[in-house]
């Protein structure tokens, strides 16, 4: 029988319209073989097409080769119809999950359906990789533990293993460097988490008393194992280097990743040499000059030669892992810094690229009442678009080699960034890059009666506003002056003119502004790989976030501690969205034991443990409407009180208020010990599969 399809859809100019659904006439759940709808007129597609009874379908919009389905379960065909009008299902989360990395790492051709009617849901886990730990690690998690960790999944049911960036963060060669958002270079490994089993080292008997004295500390110490580690990657260098530069493989290998490759290996050369990764301090190669590199490669071919080595070993290690837990069907999702750090490569040989005179951060929000200053140089967005954000892609890319998903650390930074001058005191004097701030005029159509003089005080916390640093004579509400005693000192009617002002700025002045820049880079993000994209979109977050992501397949992010709701005390996980990542906690946040000591938000009689507490707290998340349940490690192992660390402070990763902050939080009992505890593993795999999760 042939139907008449009529759709209403508000295009825009390179869009197109598919029908596709079960049936040969309408390309069997192919969108290859879709059919293309035929634009009519304004807000109107239409297409003829012969059906047989019991066809099932869905619309889906084609936009230069990206495409977005619409939202919720398949439409069935209305008996005996000739001519059906639909309306495209827009108002959530639209991702093509079938033909992501994520998807088809875990599951079969069978399963699509699932996911294209949003009802597919898996679980995993999140822990960073150094907190992992092995009989076989030498005083940190290593690149081969991702395997251990696959077999533990596999006996759970856990489909995803998430980790917190792998790139090389070493520059100062102490603590500093144990900060993984703190990165020299966005595309190196951190030599710090390779196996060095796998080196082709002799094992004897003073390497298995390092490794043992290591291993037996509770936490990692990050500098003795990073020196250590250097001298045994020294050694192997040494031995086997002239072998391994023969090989066919190695060289392949140094020539397909030449872009990043030499910049970074000349960098970490000069840091060595010059004691310091400030580049400013580097004499002659203070500036990038790549005739200068170019020579420095070809003259000092033993020093930069070990950085070649390691990253290639790097690199085959990670291959290796990723091969065997994709053999059990288990994703593996990375994490995407916002910054570099201002000593990087990228900071030094593209200065074009980042503002090293301003600092990214965060303005105040649940981690911190003063804001954060994270230290990293701003993005200049103006120049990374003449180039469609080809290192952005390079990145994502780089990175599709290892991962099936990945979370965009801080995503508000795509749509606007905290930005807080070098020599400014604090995070409160920072402002939103880009932002449309006031005119004078402005400000006092709001009936505030503005006083440069009084008002605007430079460097000052102090002040009512911030003078914008790229537009002369205008200006930015302070973030947080209702603290201040400038404002105490406001009468009635002047505090509700700037109270007024204030929350029209930070909340609807930018919502479109703000929308239009992040459409403009994301894009080219999620073009670049077909990994699953997640973002984490917590703190001030602006109207138009949620719109942006759904519709661009952006998983959210939902924290059961953290609810986006004002007024709301925790997240009802049967009340998030189906799009979404949802999870207890993060590694920015105590653990649900830590929590659970420290709040009387649980009381229920028949919780009479903490364990039992947790058990049902993470039995209630997995249930919960979210495609993604990825809850960290230490909720899991927290669920038997034999796994539990004597003091739940002890599994706590990061402090954002604490900029000294160490990232040395390691597992309390070995993998092999978690794989073989039979109790733990069943109890967790029961509750996955009650939650109807793959």
């Amino acid at each position: 029988m042939t139907i008449t399809f009529t759709l209403t859809y508000s295009s825009r100019w390179g869009e197109n319209l598919y029908l596709v659904g079960n049936q040969q006439q309408t390309g069997c759940w192919n969108t290859d073989k879709a059919v293309l709808m035929n634009y009519v007129d304004a807000d109107t597609w239409q297409v003829e097409v012969d059906v047989e009874p019991g066809l099932e379908y869905k619309y889906f919009v084609n936009e230069n080769g990206h495409i977005r389905w619409e939202y919720g379960d398949n439409r069935v065909i209305v008996l005996d119809a000739t001519e059906i009008r639909d309306g495209f299902r827009d108002n959530a989360f639209s991702c093509n999950l079938s033909e992501t990395k994520l998807f088809q790492t875990v599951s079969s051709y069978k399963e699509r359906h699932l996911a294209e009617s949003s009802r597919w849901k898996i679980a995993g886990v999140a822990v960073p990789m150094f907190s992992l730990r092995s009989k076989n690690s030498f005083g940190i998690g290593d690149i081969s533990d991702l395997k251990l960790l696959a077999d533990w999944c596999g006996k759970c049911g856990l489909k995803v293993i998430q980790l917190l960036p792998i790139n090389d963060t070493t520059a100062w060669r102490d603590w500093s460097d144990s900060y993984p958002y703190n990165a020299i270079s966005a595309f190196a490994i951190n030599p710090i988490y390779l196996d060095i089993s796998k080196l082709g080292l002799e094992e004897n008997l003073f390497f298995t008393q390092q490794r043992n004295d290591l291993n037996a500390l509770k936490t990692v110490e990050f500098p003795e194992v990073l020196k250590l580690k250097w001298e045994y990657f020294k050694e192997a260098y040494r031995l086997h280097h002239n072998d391994i530069e023969k090989k066919t493989e190695y060289r392949d290998f140094i020539k397909q990743n030449k872009d990043w490759l030499d910049t970074y290996v000349a960098f970490c050369t000069l840091r060595d040499r010059f004691n310091t990764p400030d580049f400013s301090q580097w004499g002659k190669y203070a500036v990038y000059d790549k005739e200068k590199i170019h020579k420095l490669l070809k003259e000092y071919k033993m020093e930069v030669g070990i950085h070649y080595f390691l990253q290639y070993h790097l690199h085959l290690q990670m291959r290796d892992a990723v091969d065997y837990v994709h053999s059990k069907g288990i994703a593996l999702k990375g994490d995407i810094a916002i910054g570099v750090s201002p000593h990087s490569a990228e900071a030094w040989a593209m200065p074009d690229l980042f503002d090293n005179s301003m600092s990214a951060g965060a303005p105040p929000d649940a981690f911190s009442d003063d804001g954060q200053v994270w230290g990293f140089p701003t993005y200049r967005w103006d120049i990374m678009a003449n180039d469609n954000y080809n290192w952005w892609q390079k990145r994502l890319q780089n990175m599709a080699q290892y991962f099936d998903a990945y979370r965009i650390d801080h995503i508000l930074g795509f749509f606007r960034i905290w930005e807080v001058p070098r020599n400014a005191s604090s995070a409160l004097l920072g402002h939103f890059k880009p932002a449309l701030p006031f005119t004078v005029n402005e400000i006092e159509k709001y009936g505030f009666r503005f006083d440069e003089d009084k008002h605007v005080v430079t460097n000052n916390l102090e002040t009512l506003f911030v003078e914008d640093p790229y537009h002369s004579k205008t200006y930015h509400p302070r973030i947080s002056l209702q603290k201040t005693k400038l404002y105490e000192s406001l009468d009635e009617d002047q505090k509700n003119a700037i109270n007024h002002l204030y929350y029209d700025f930070f909340y609807h002045r930018h919502t479109i502004f703000w929308k239009d820049e992040a459409m403009r880079k994301l894009p080219a993000l999620l073009n670049a790989s077909a990994m699953a994209a997640c973002g984490e979109d917590l703190g001030m977050i602006p109207d138009g976030v949620s719109e942006v992501m759904k519709r661009l397949g952006i998983f959210s992010l939902e924290v059961q501690r953290m609810p986006k709701n004002v007024g709301q005390e925790l997240v009802n996980p049967q009340e998030v969205d189906y799009g979404c990542v949802y999870t207890t906690g993060t590694h920015d946040m105590p653990t649900l034991r830590g929590w659970l000591g420290n709040c009387d938000n649980i009381d229920n009689d028949h919780y009479n443990d903490y364990d039992c507490k947790i058990t049902g707290i993470v039995s209630e998340a997995l249930k919960a409407n979210a495609a993604l349940v990825i809850l960290p490690l230490q909720d899991y192992l927290d669920t038997m009180k034999s796994l539990q660390s004597p003091d739940p402070n002890d599994d706590f990763i990061n402090n954002p208020a604490d900029a000294q902050n160490k990232w040395r939080y390691r597992i309390r009992c070995a993998l092999e010990d978690i794989i073989d505890n039979e109790k733990l593993n069943s109890k967790l795999k029961k509750n996955v599969t009650e939650s109807h999760r793959l």
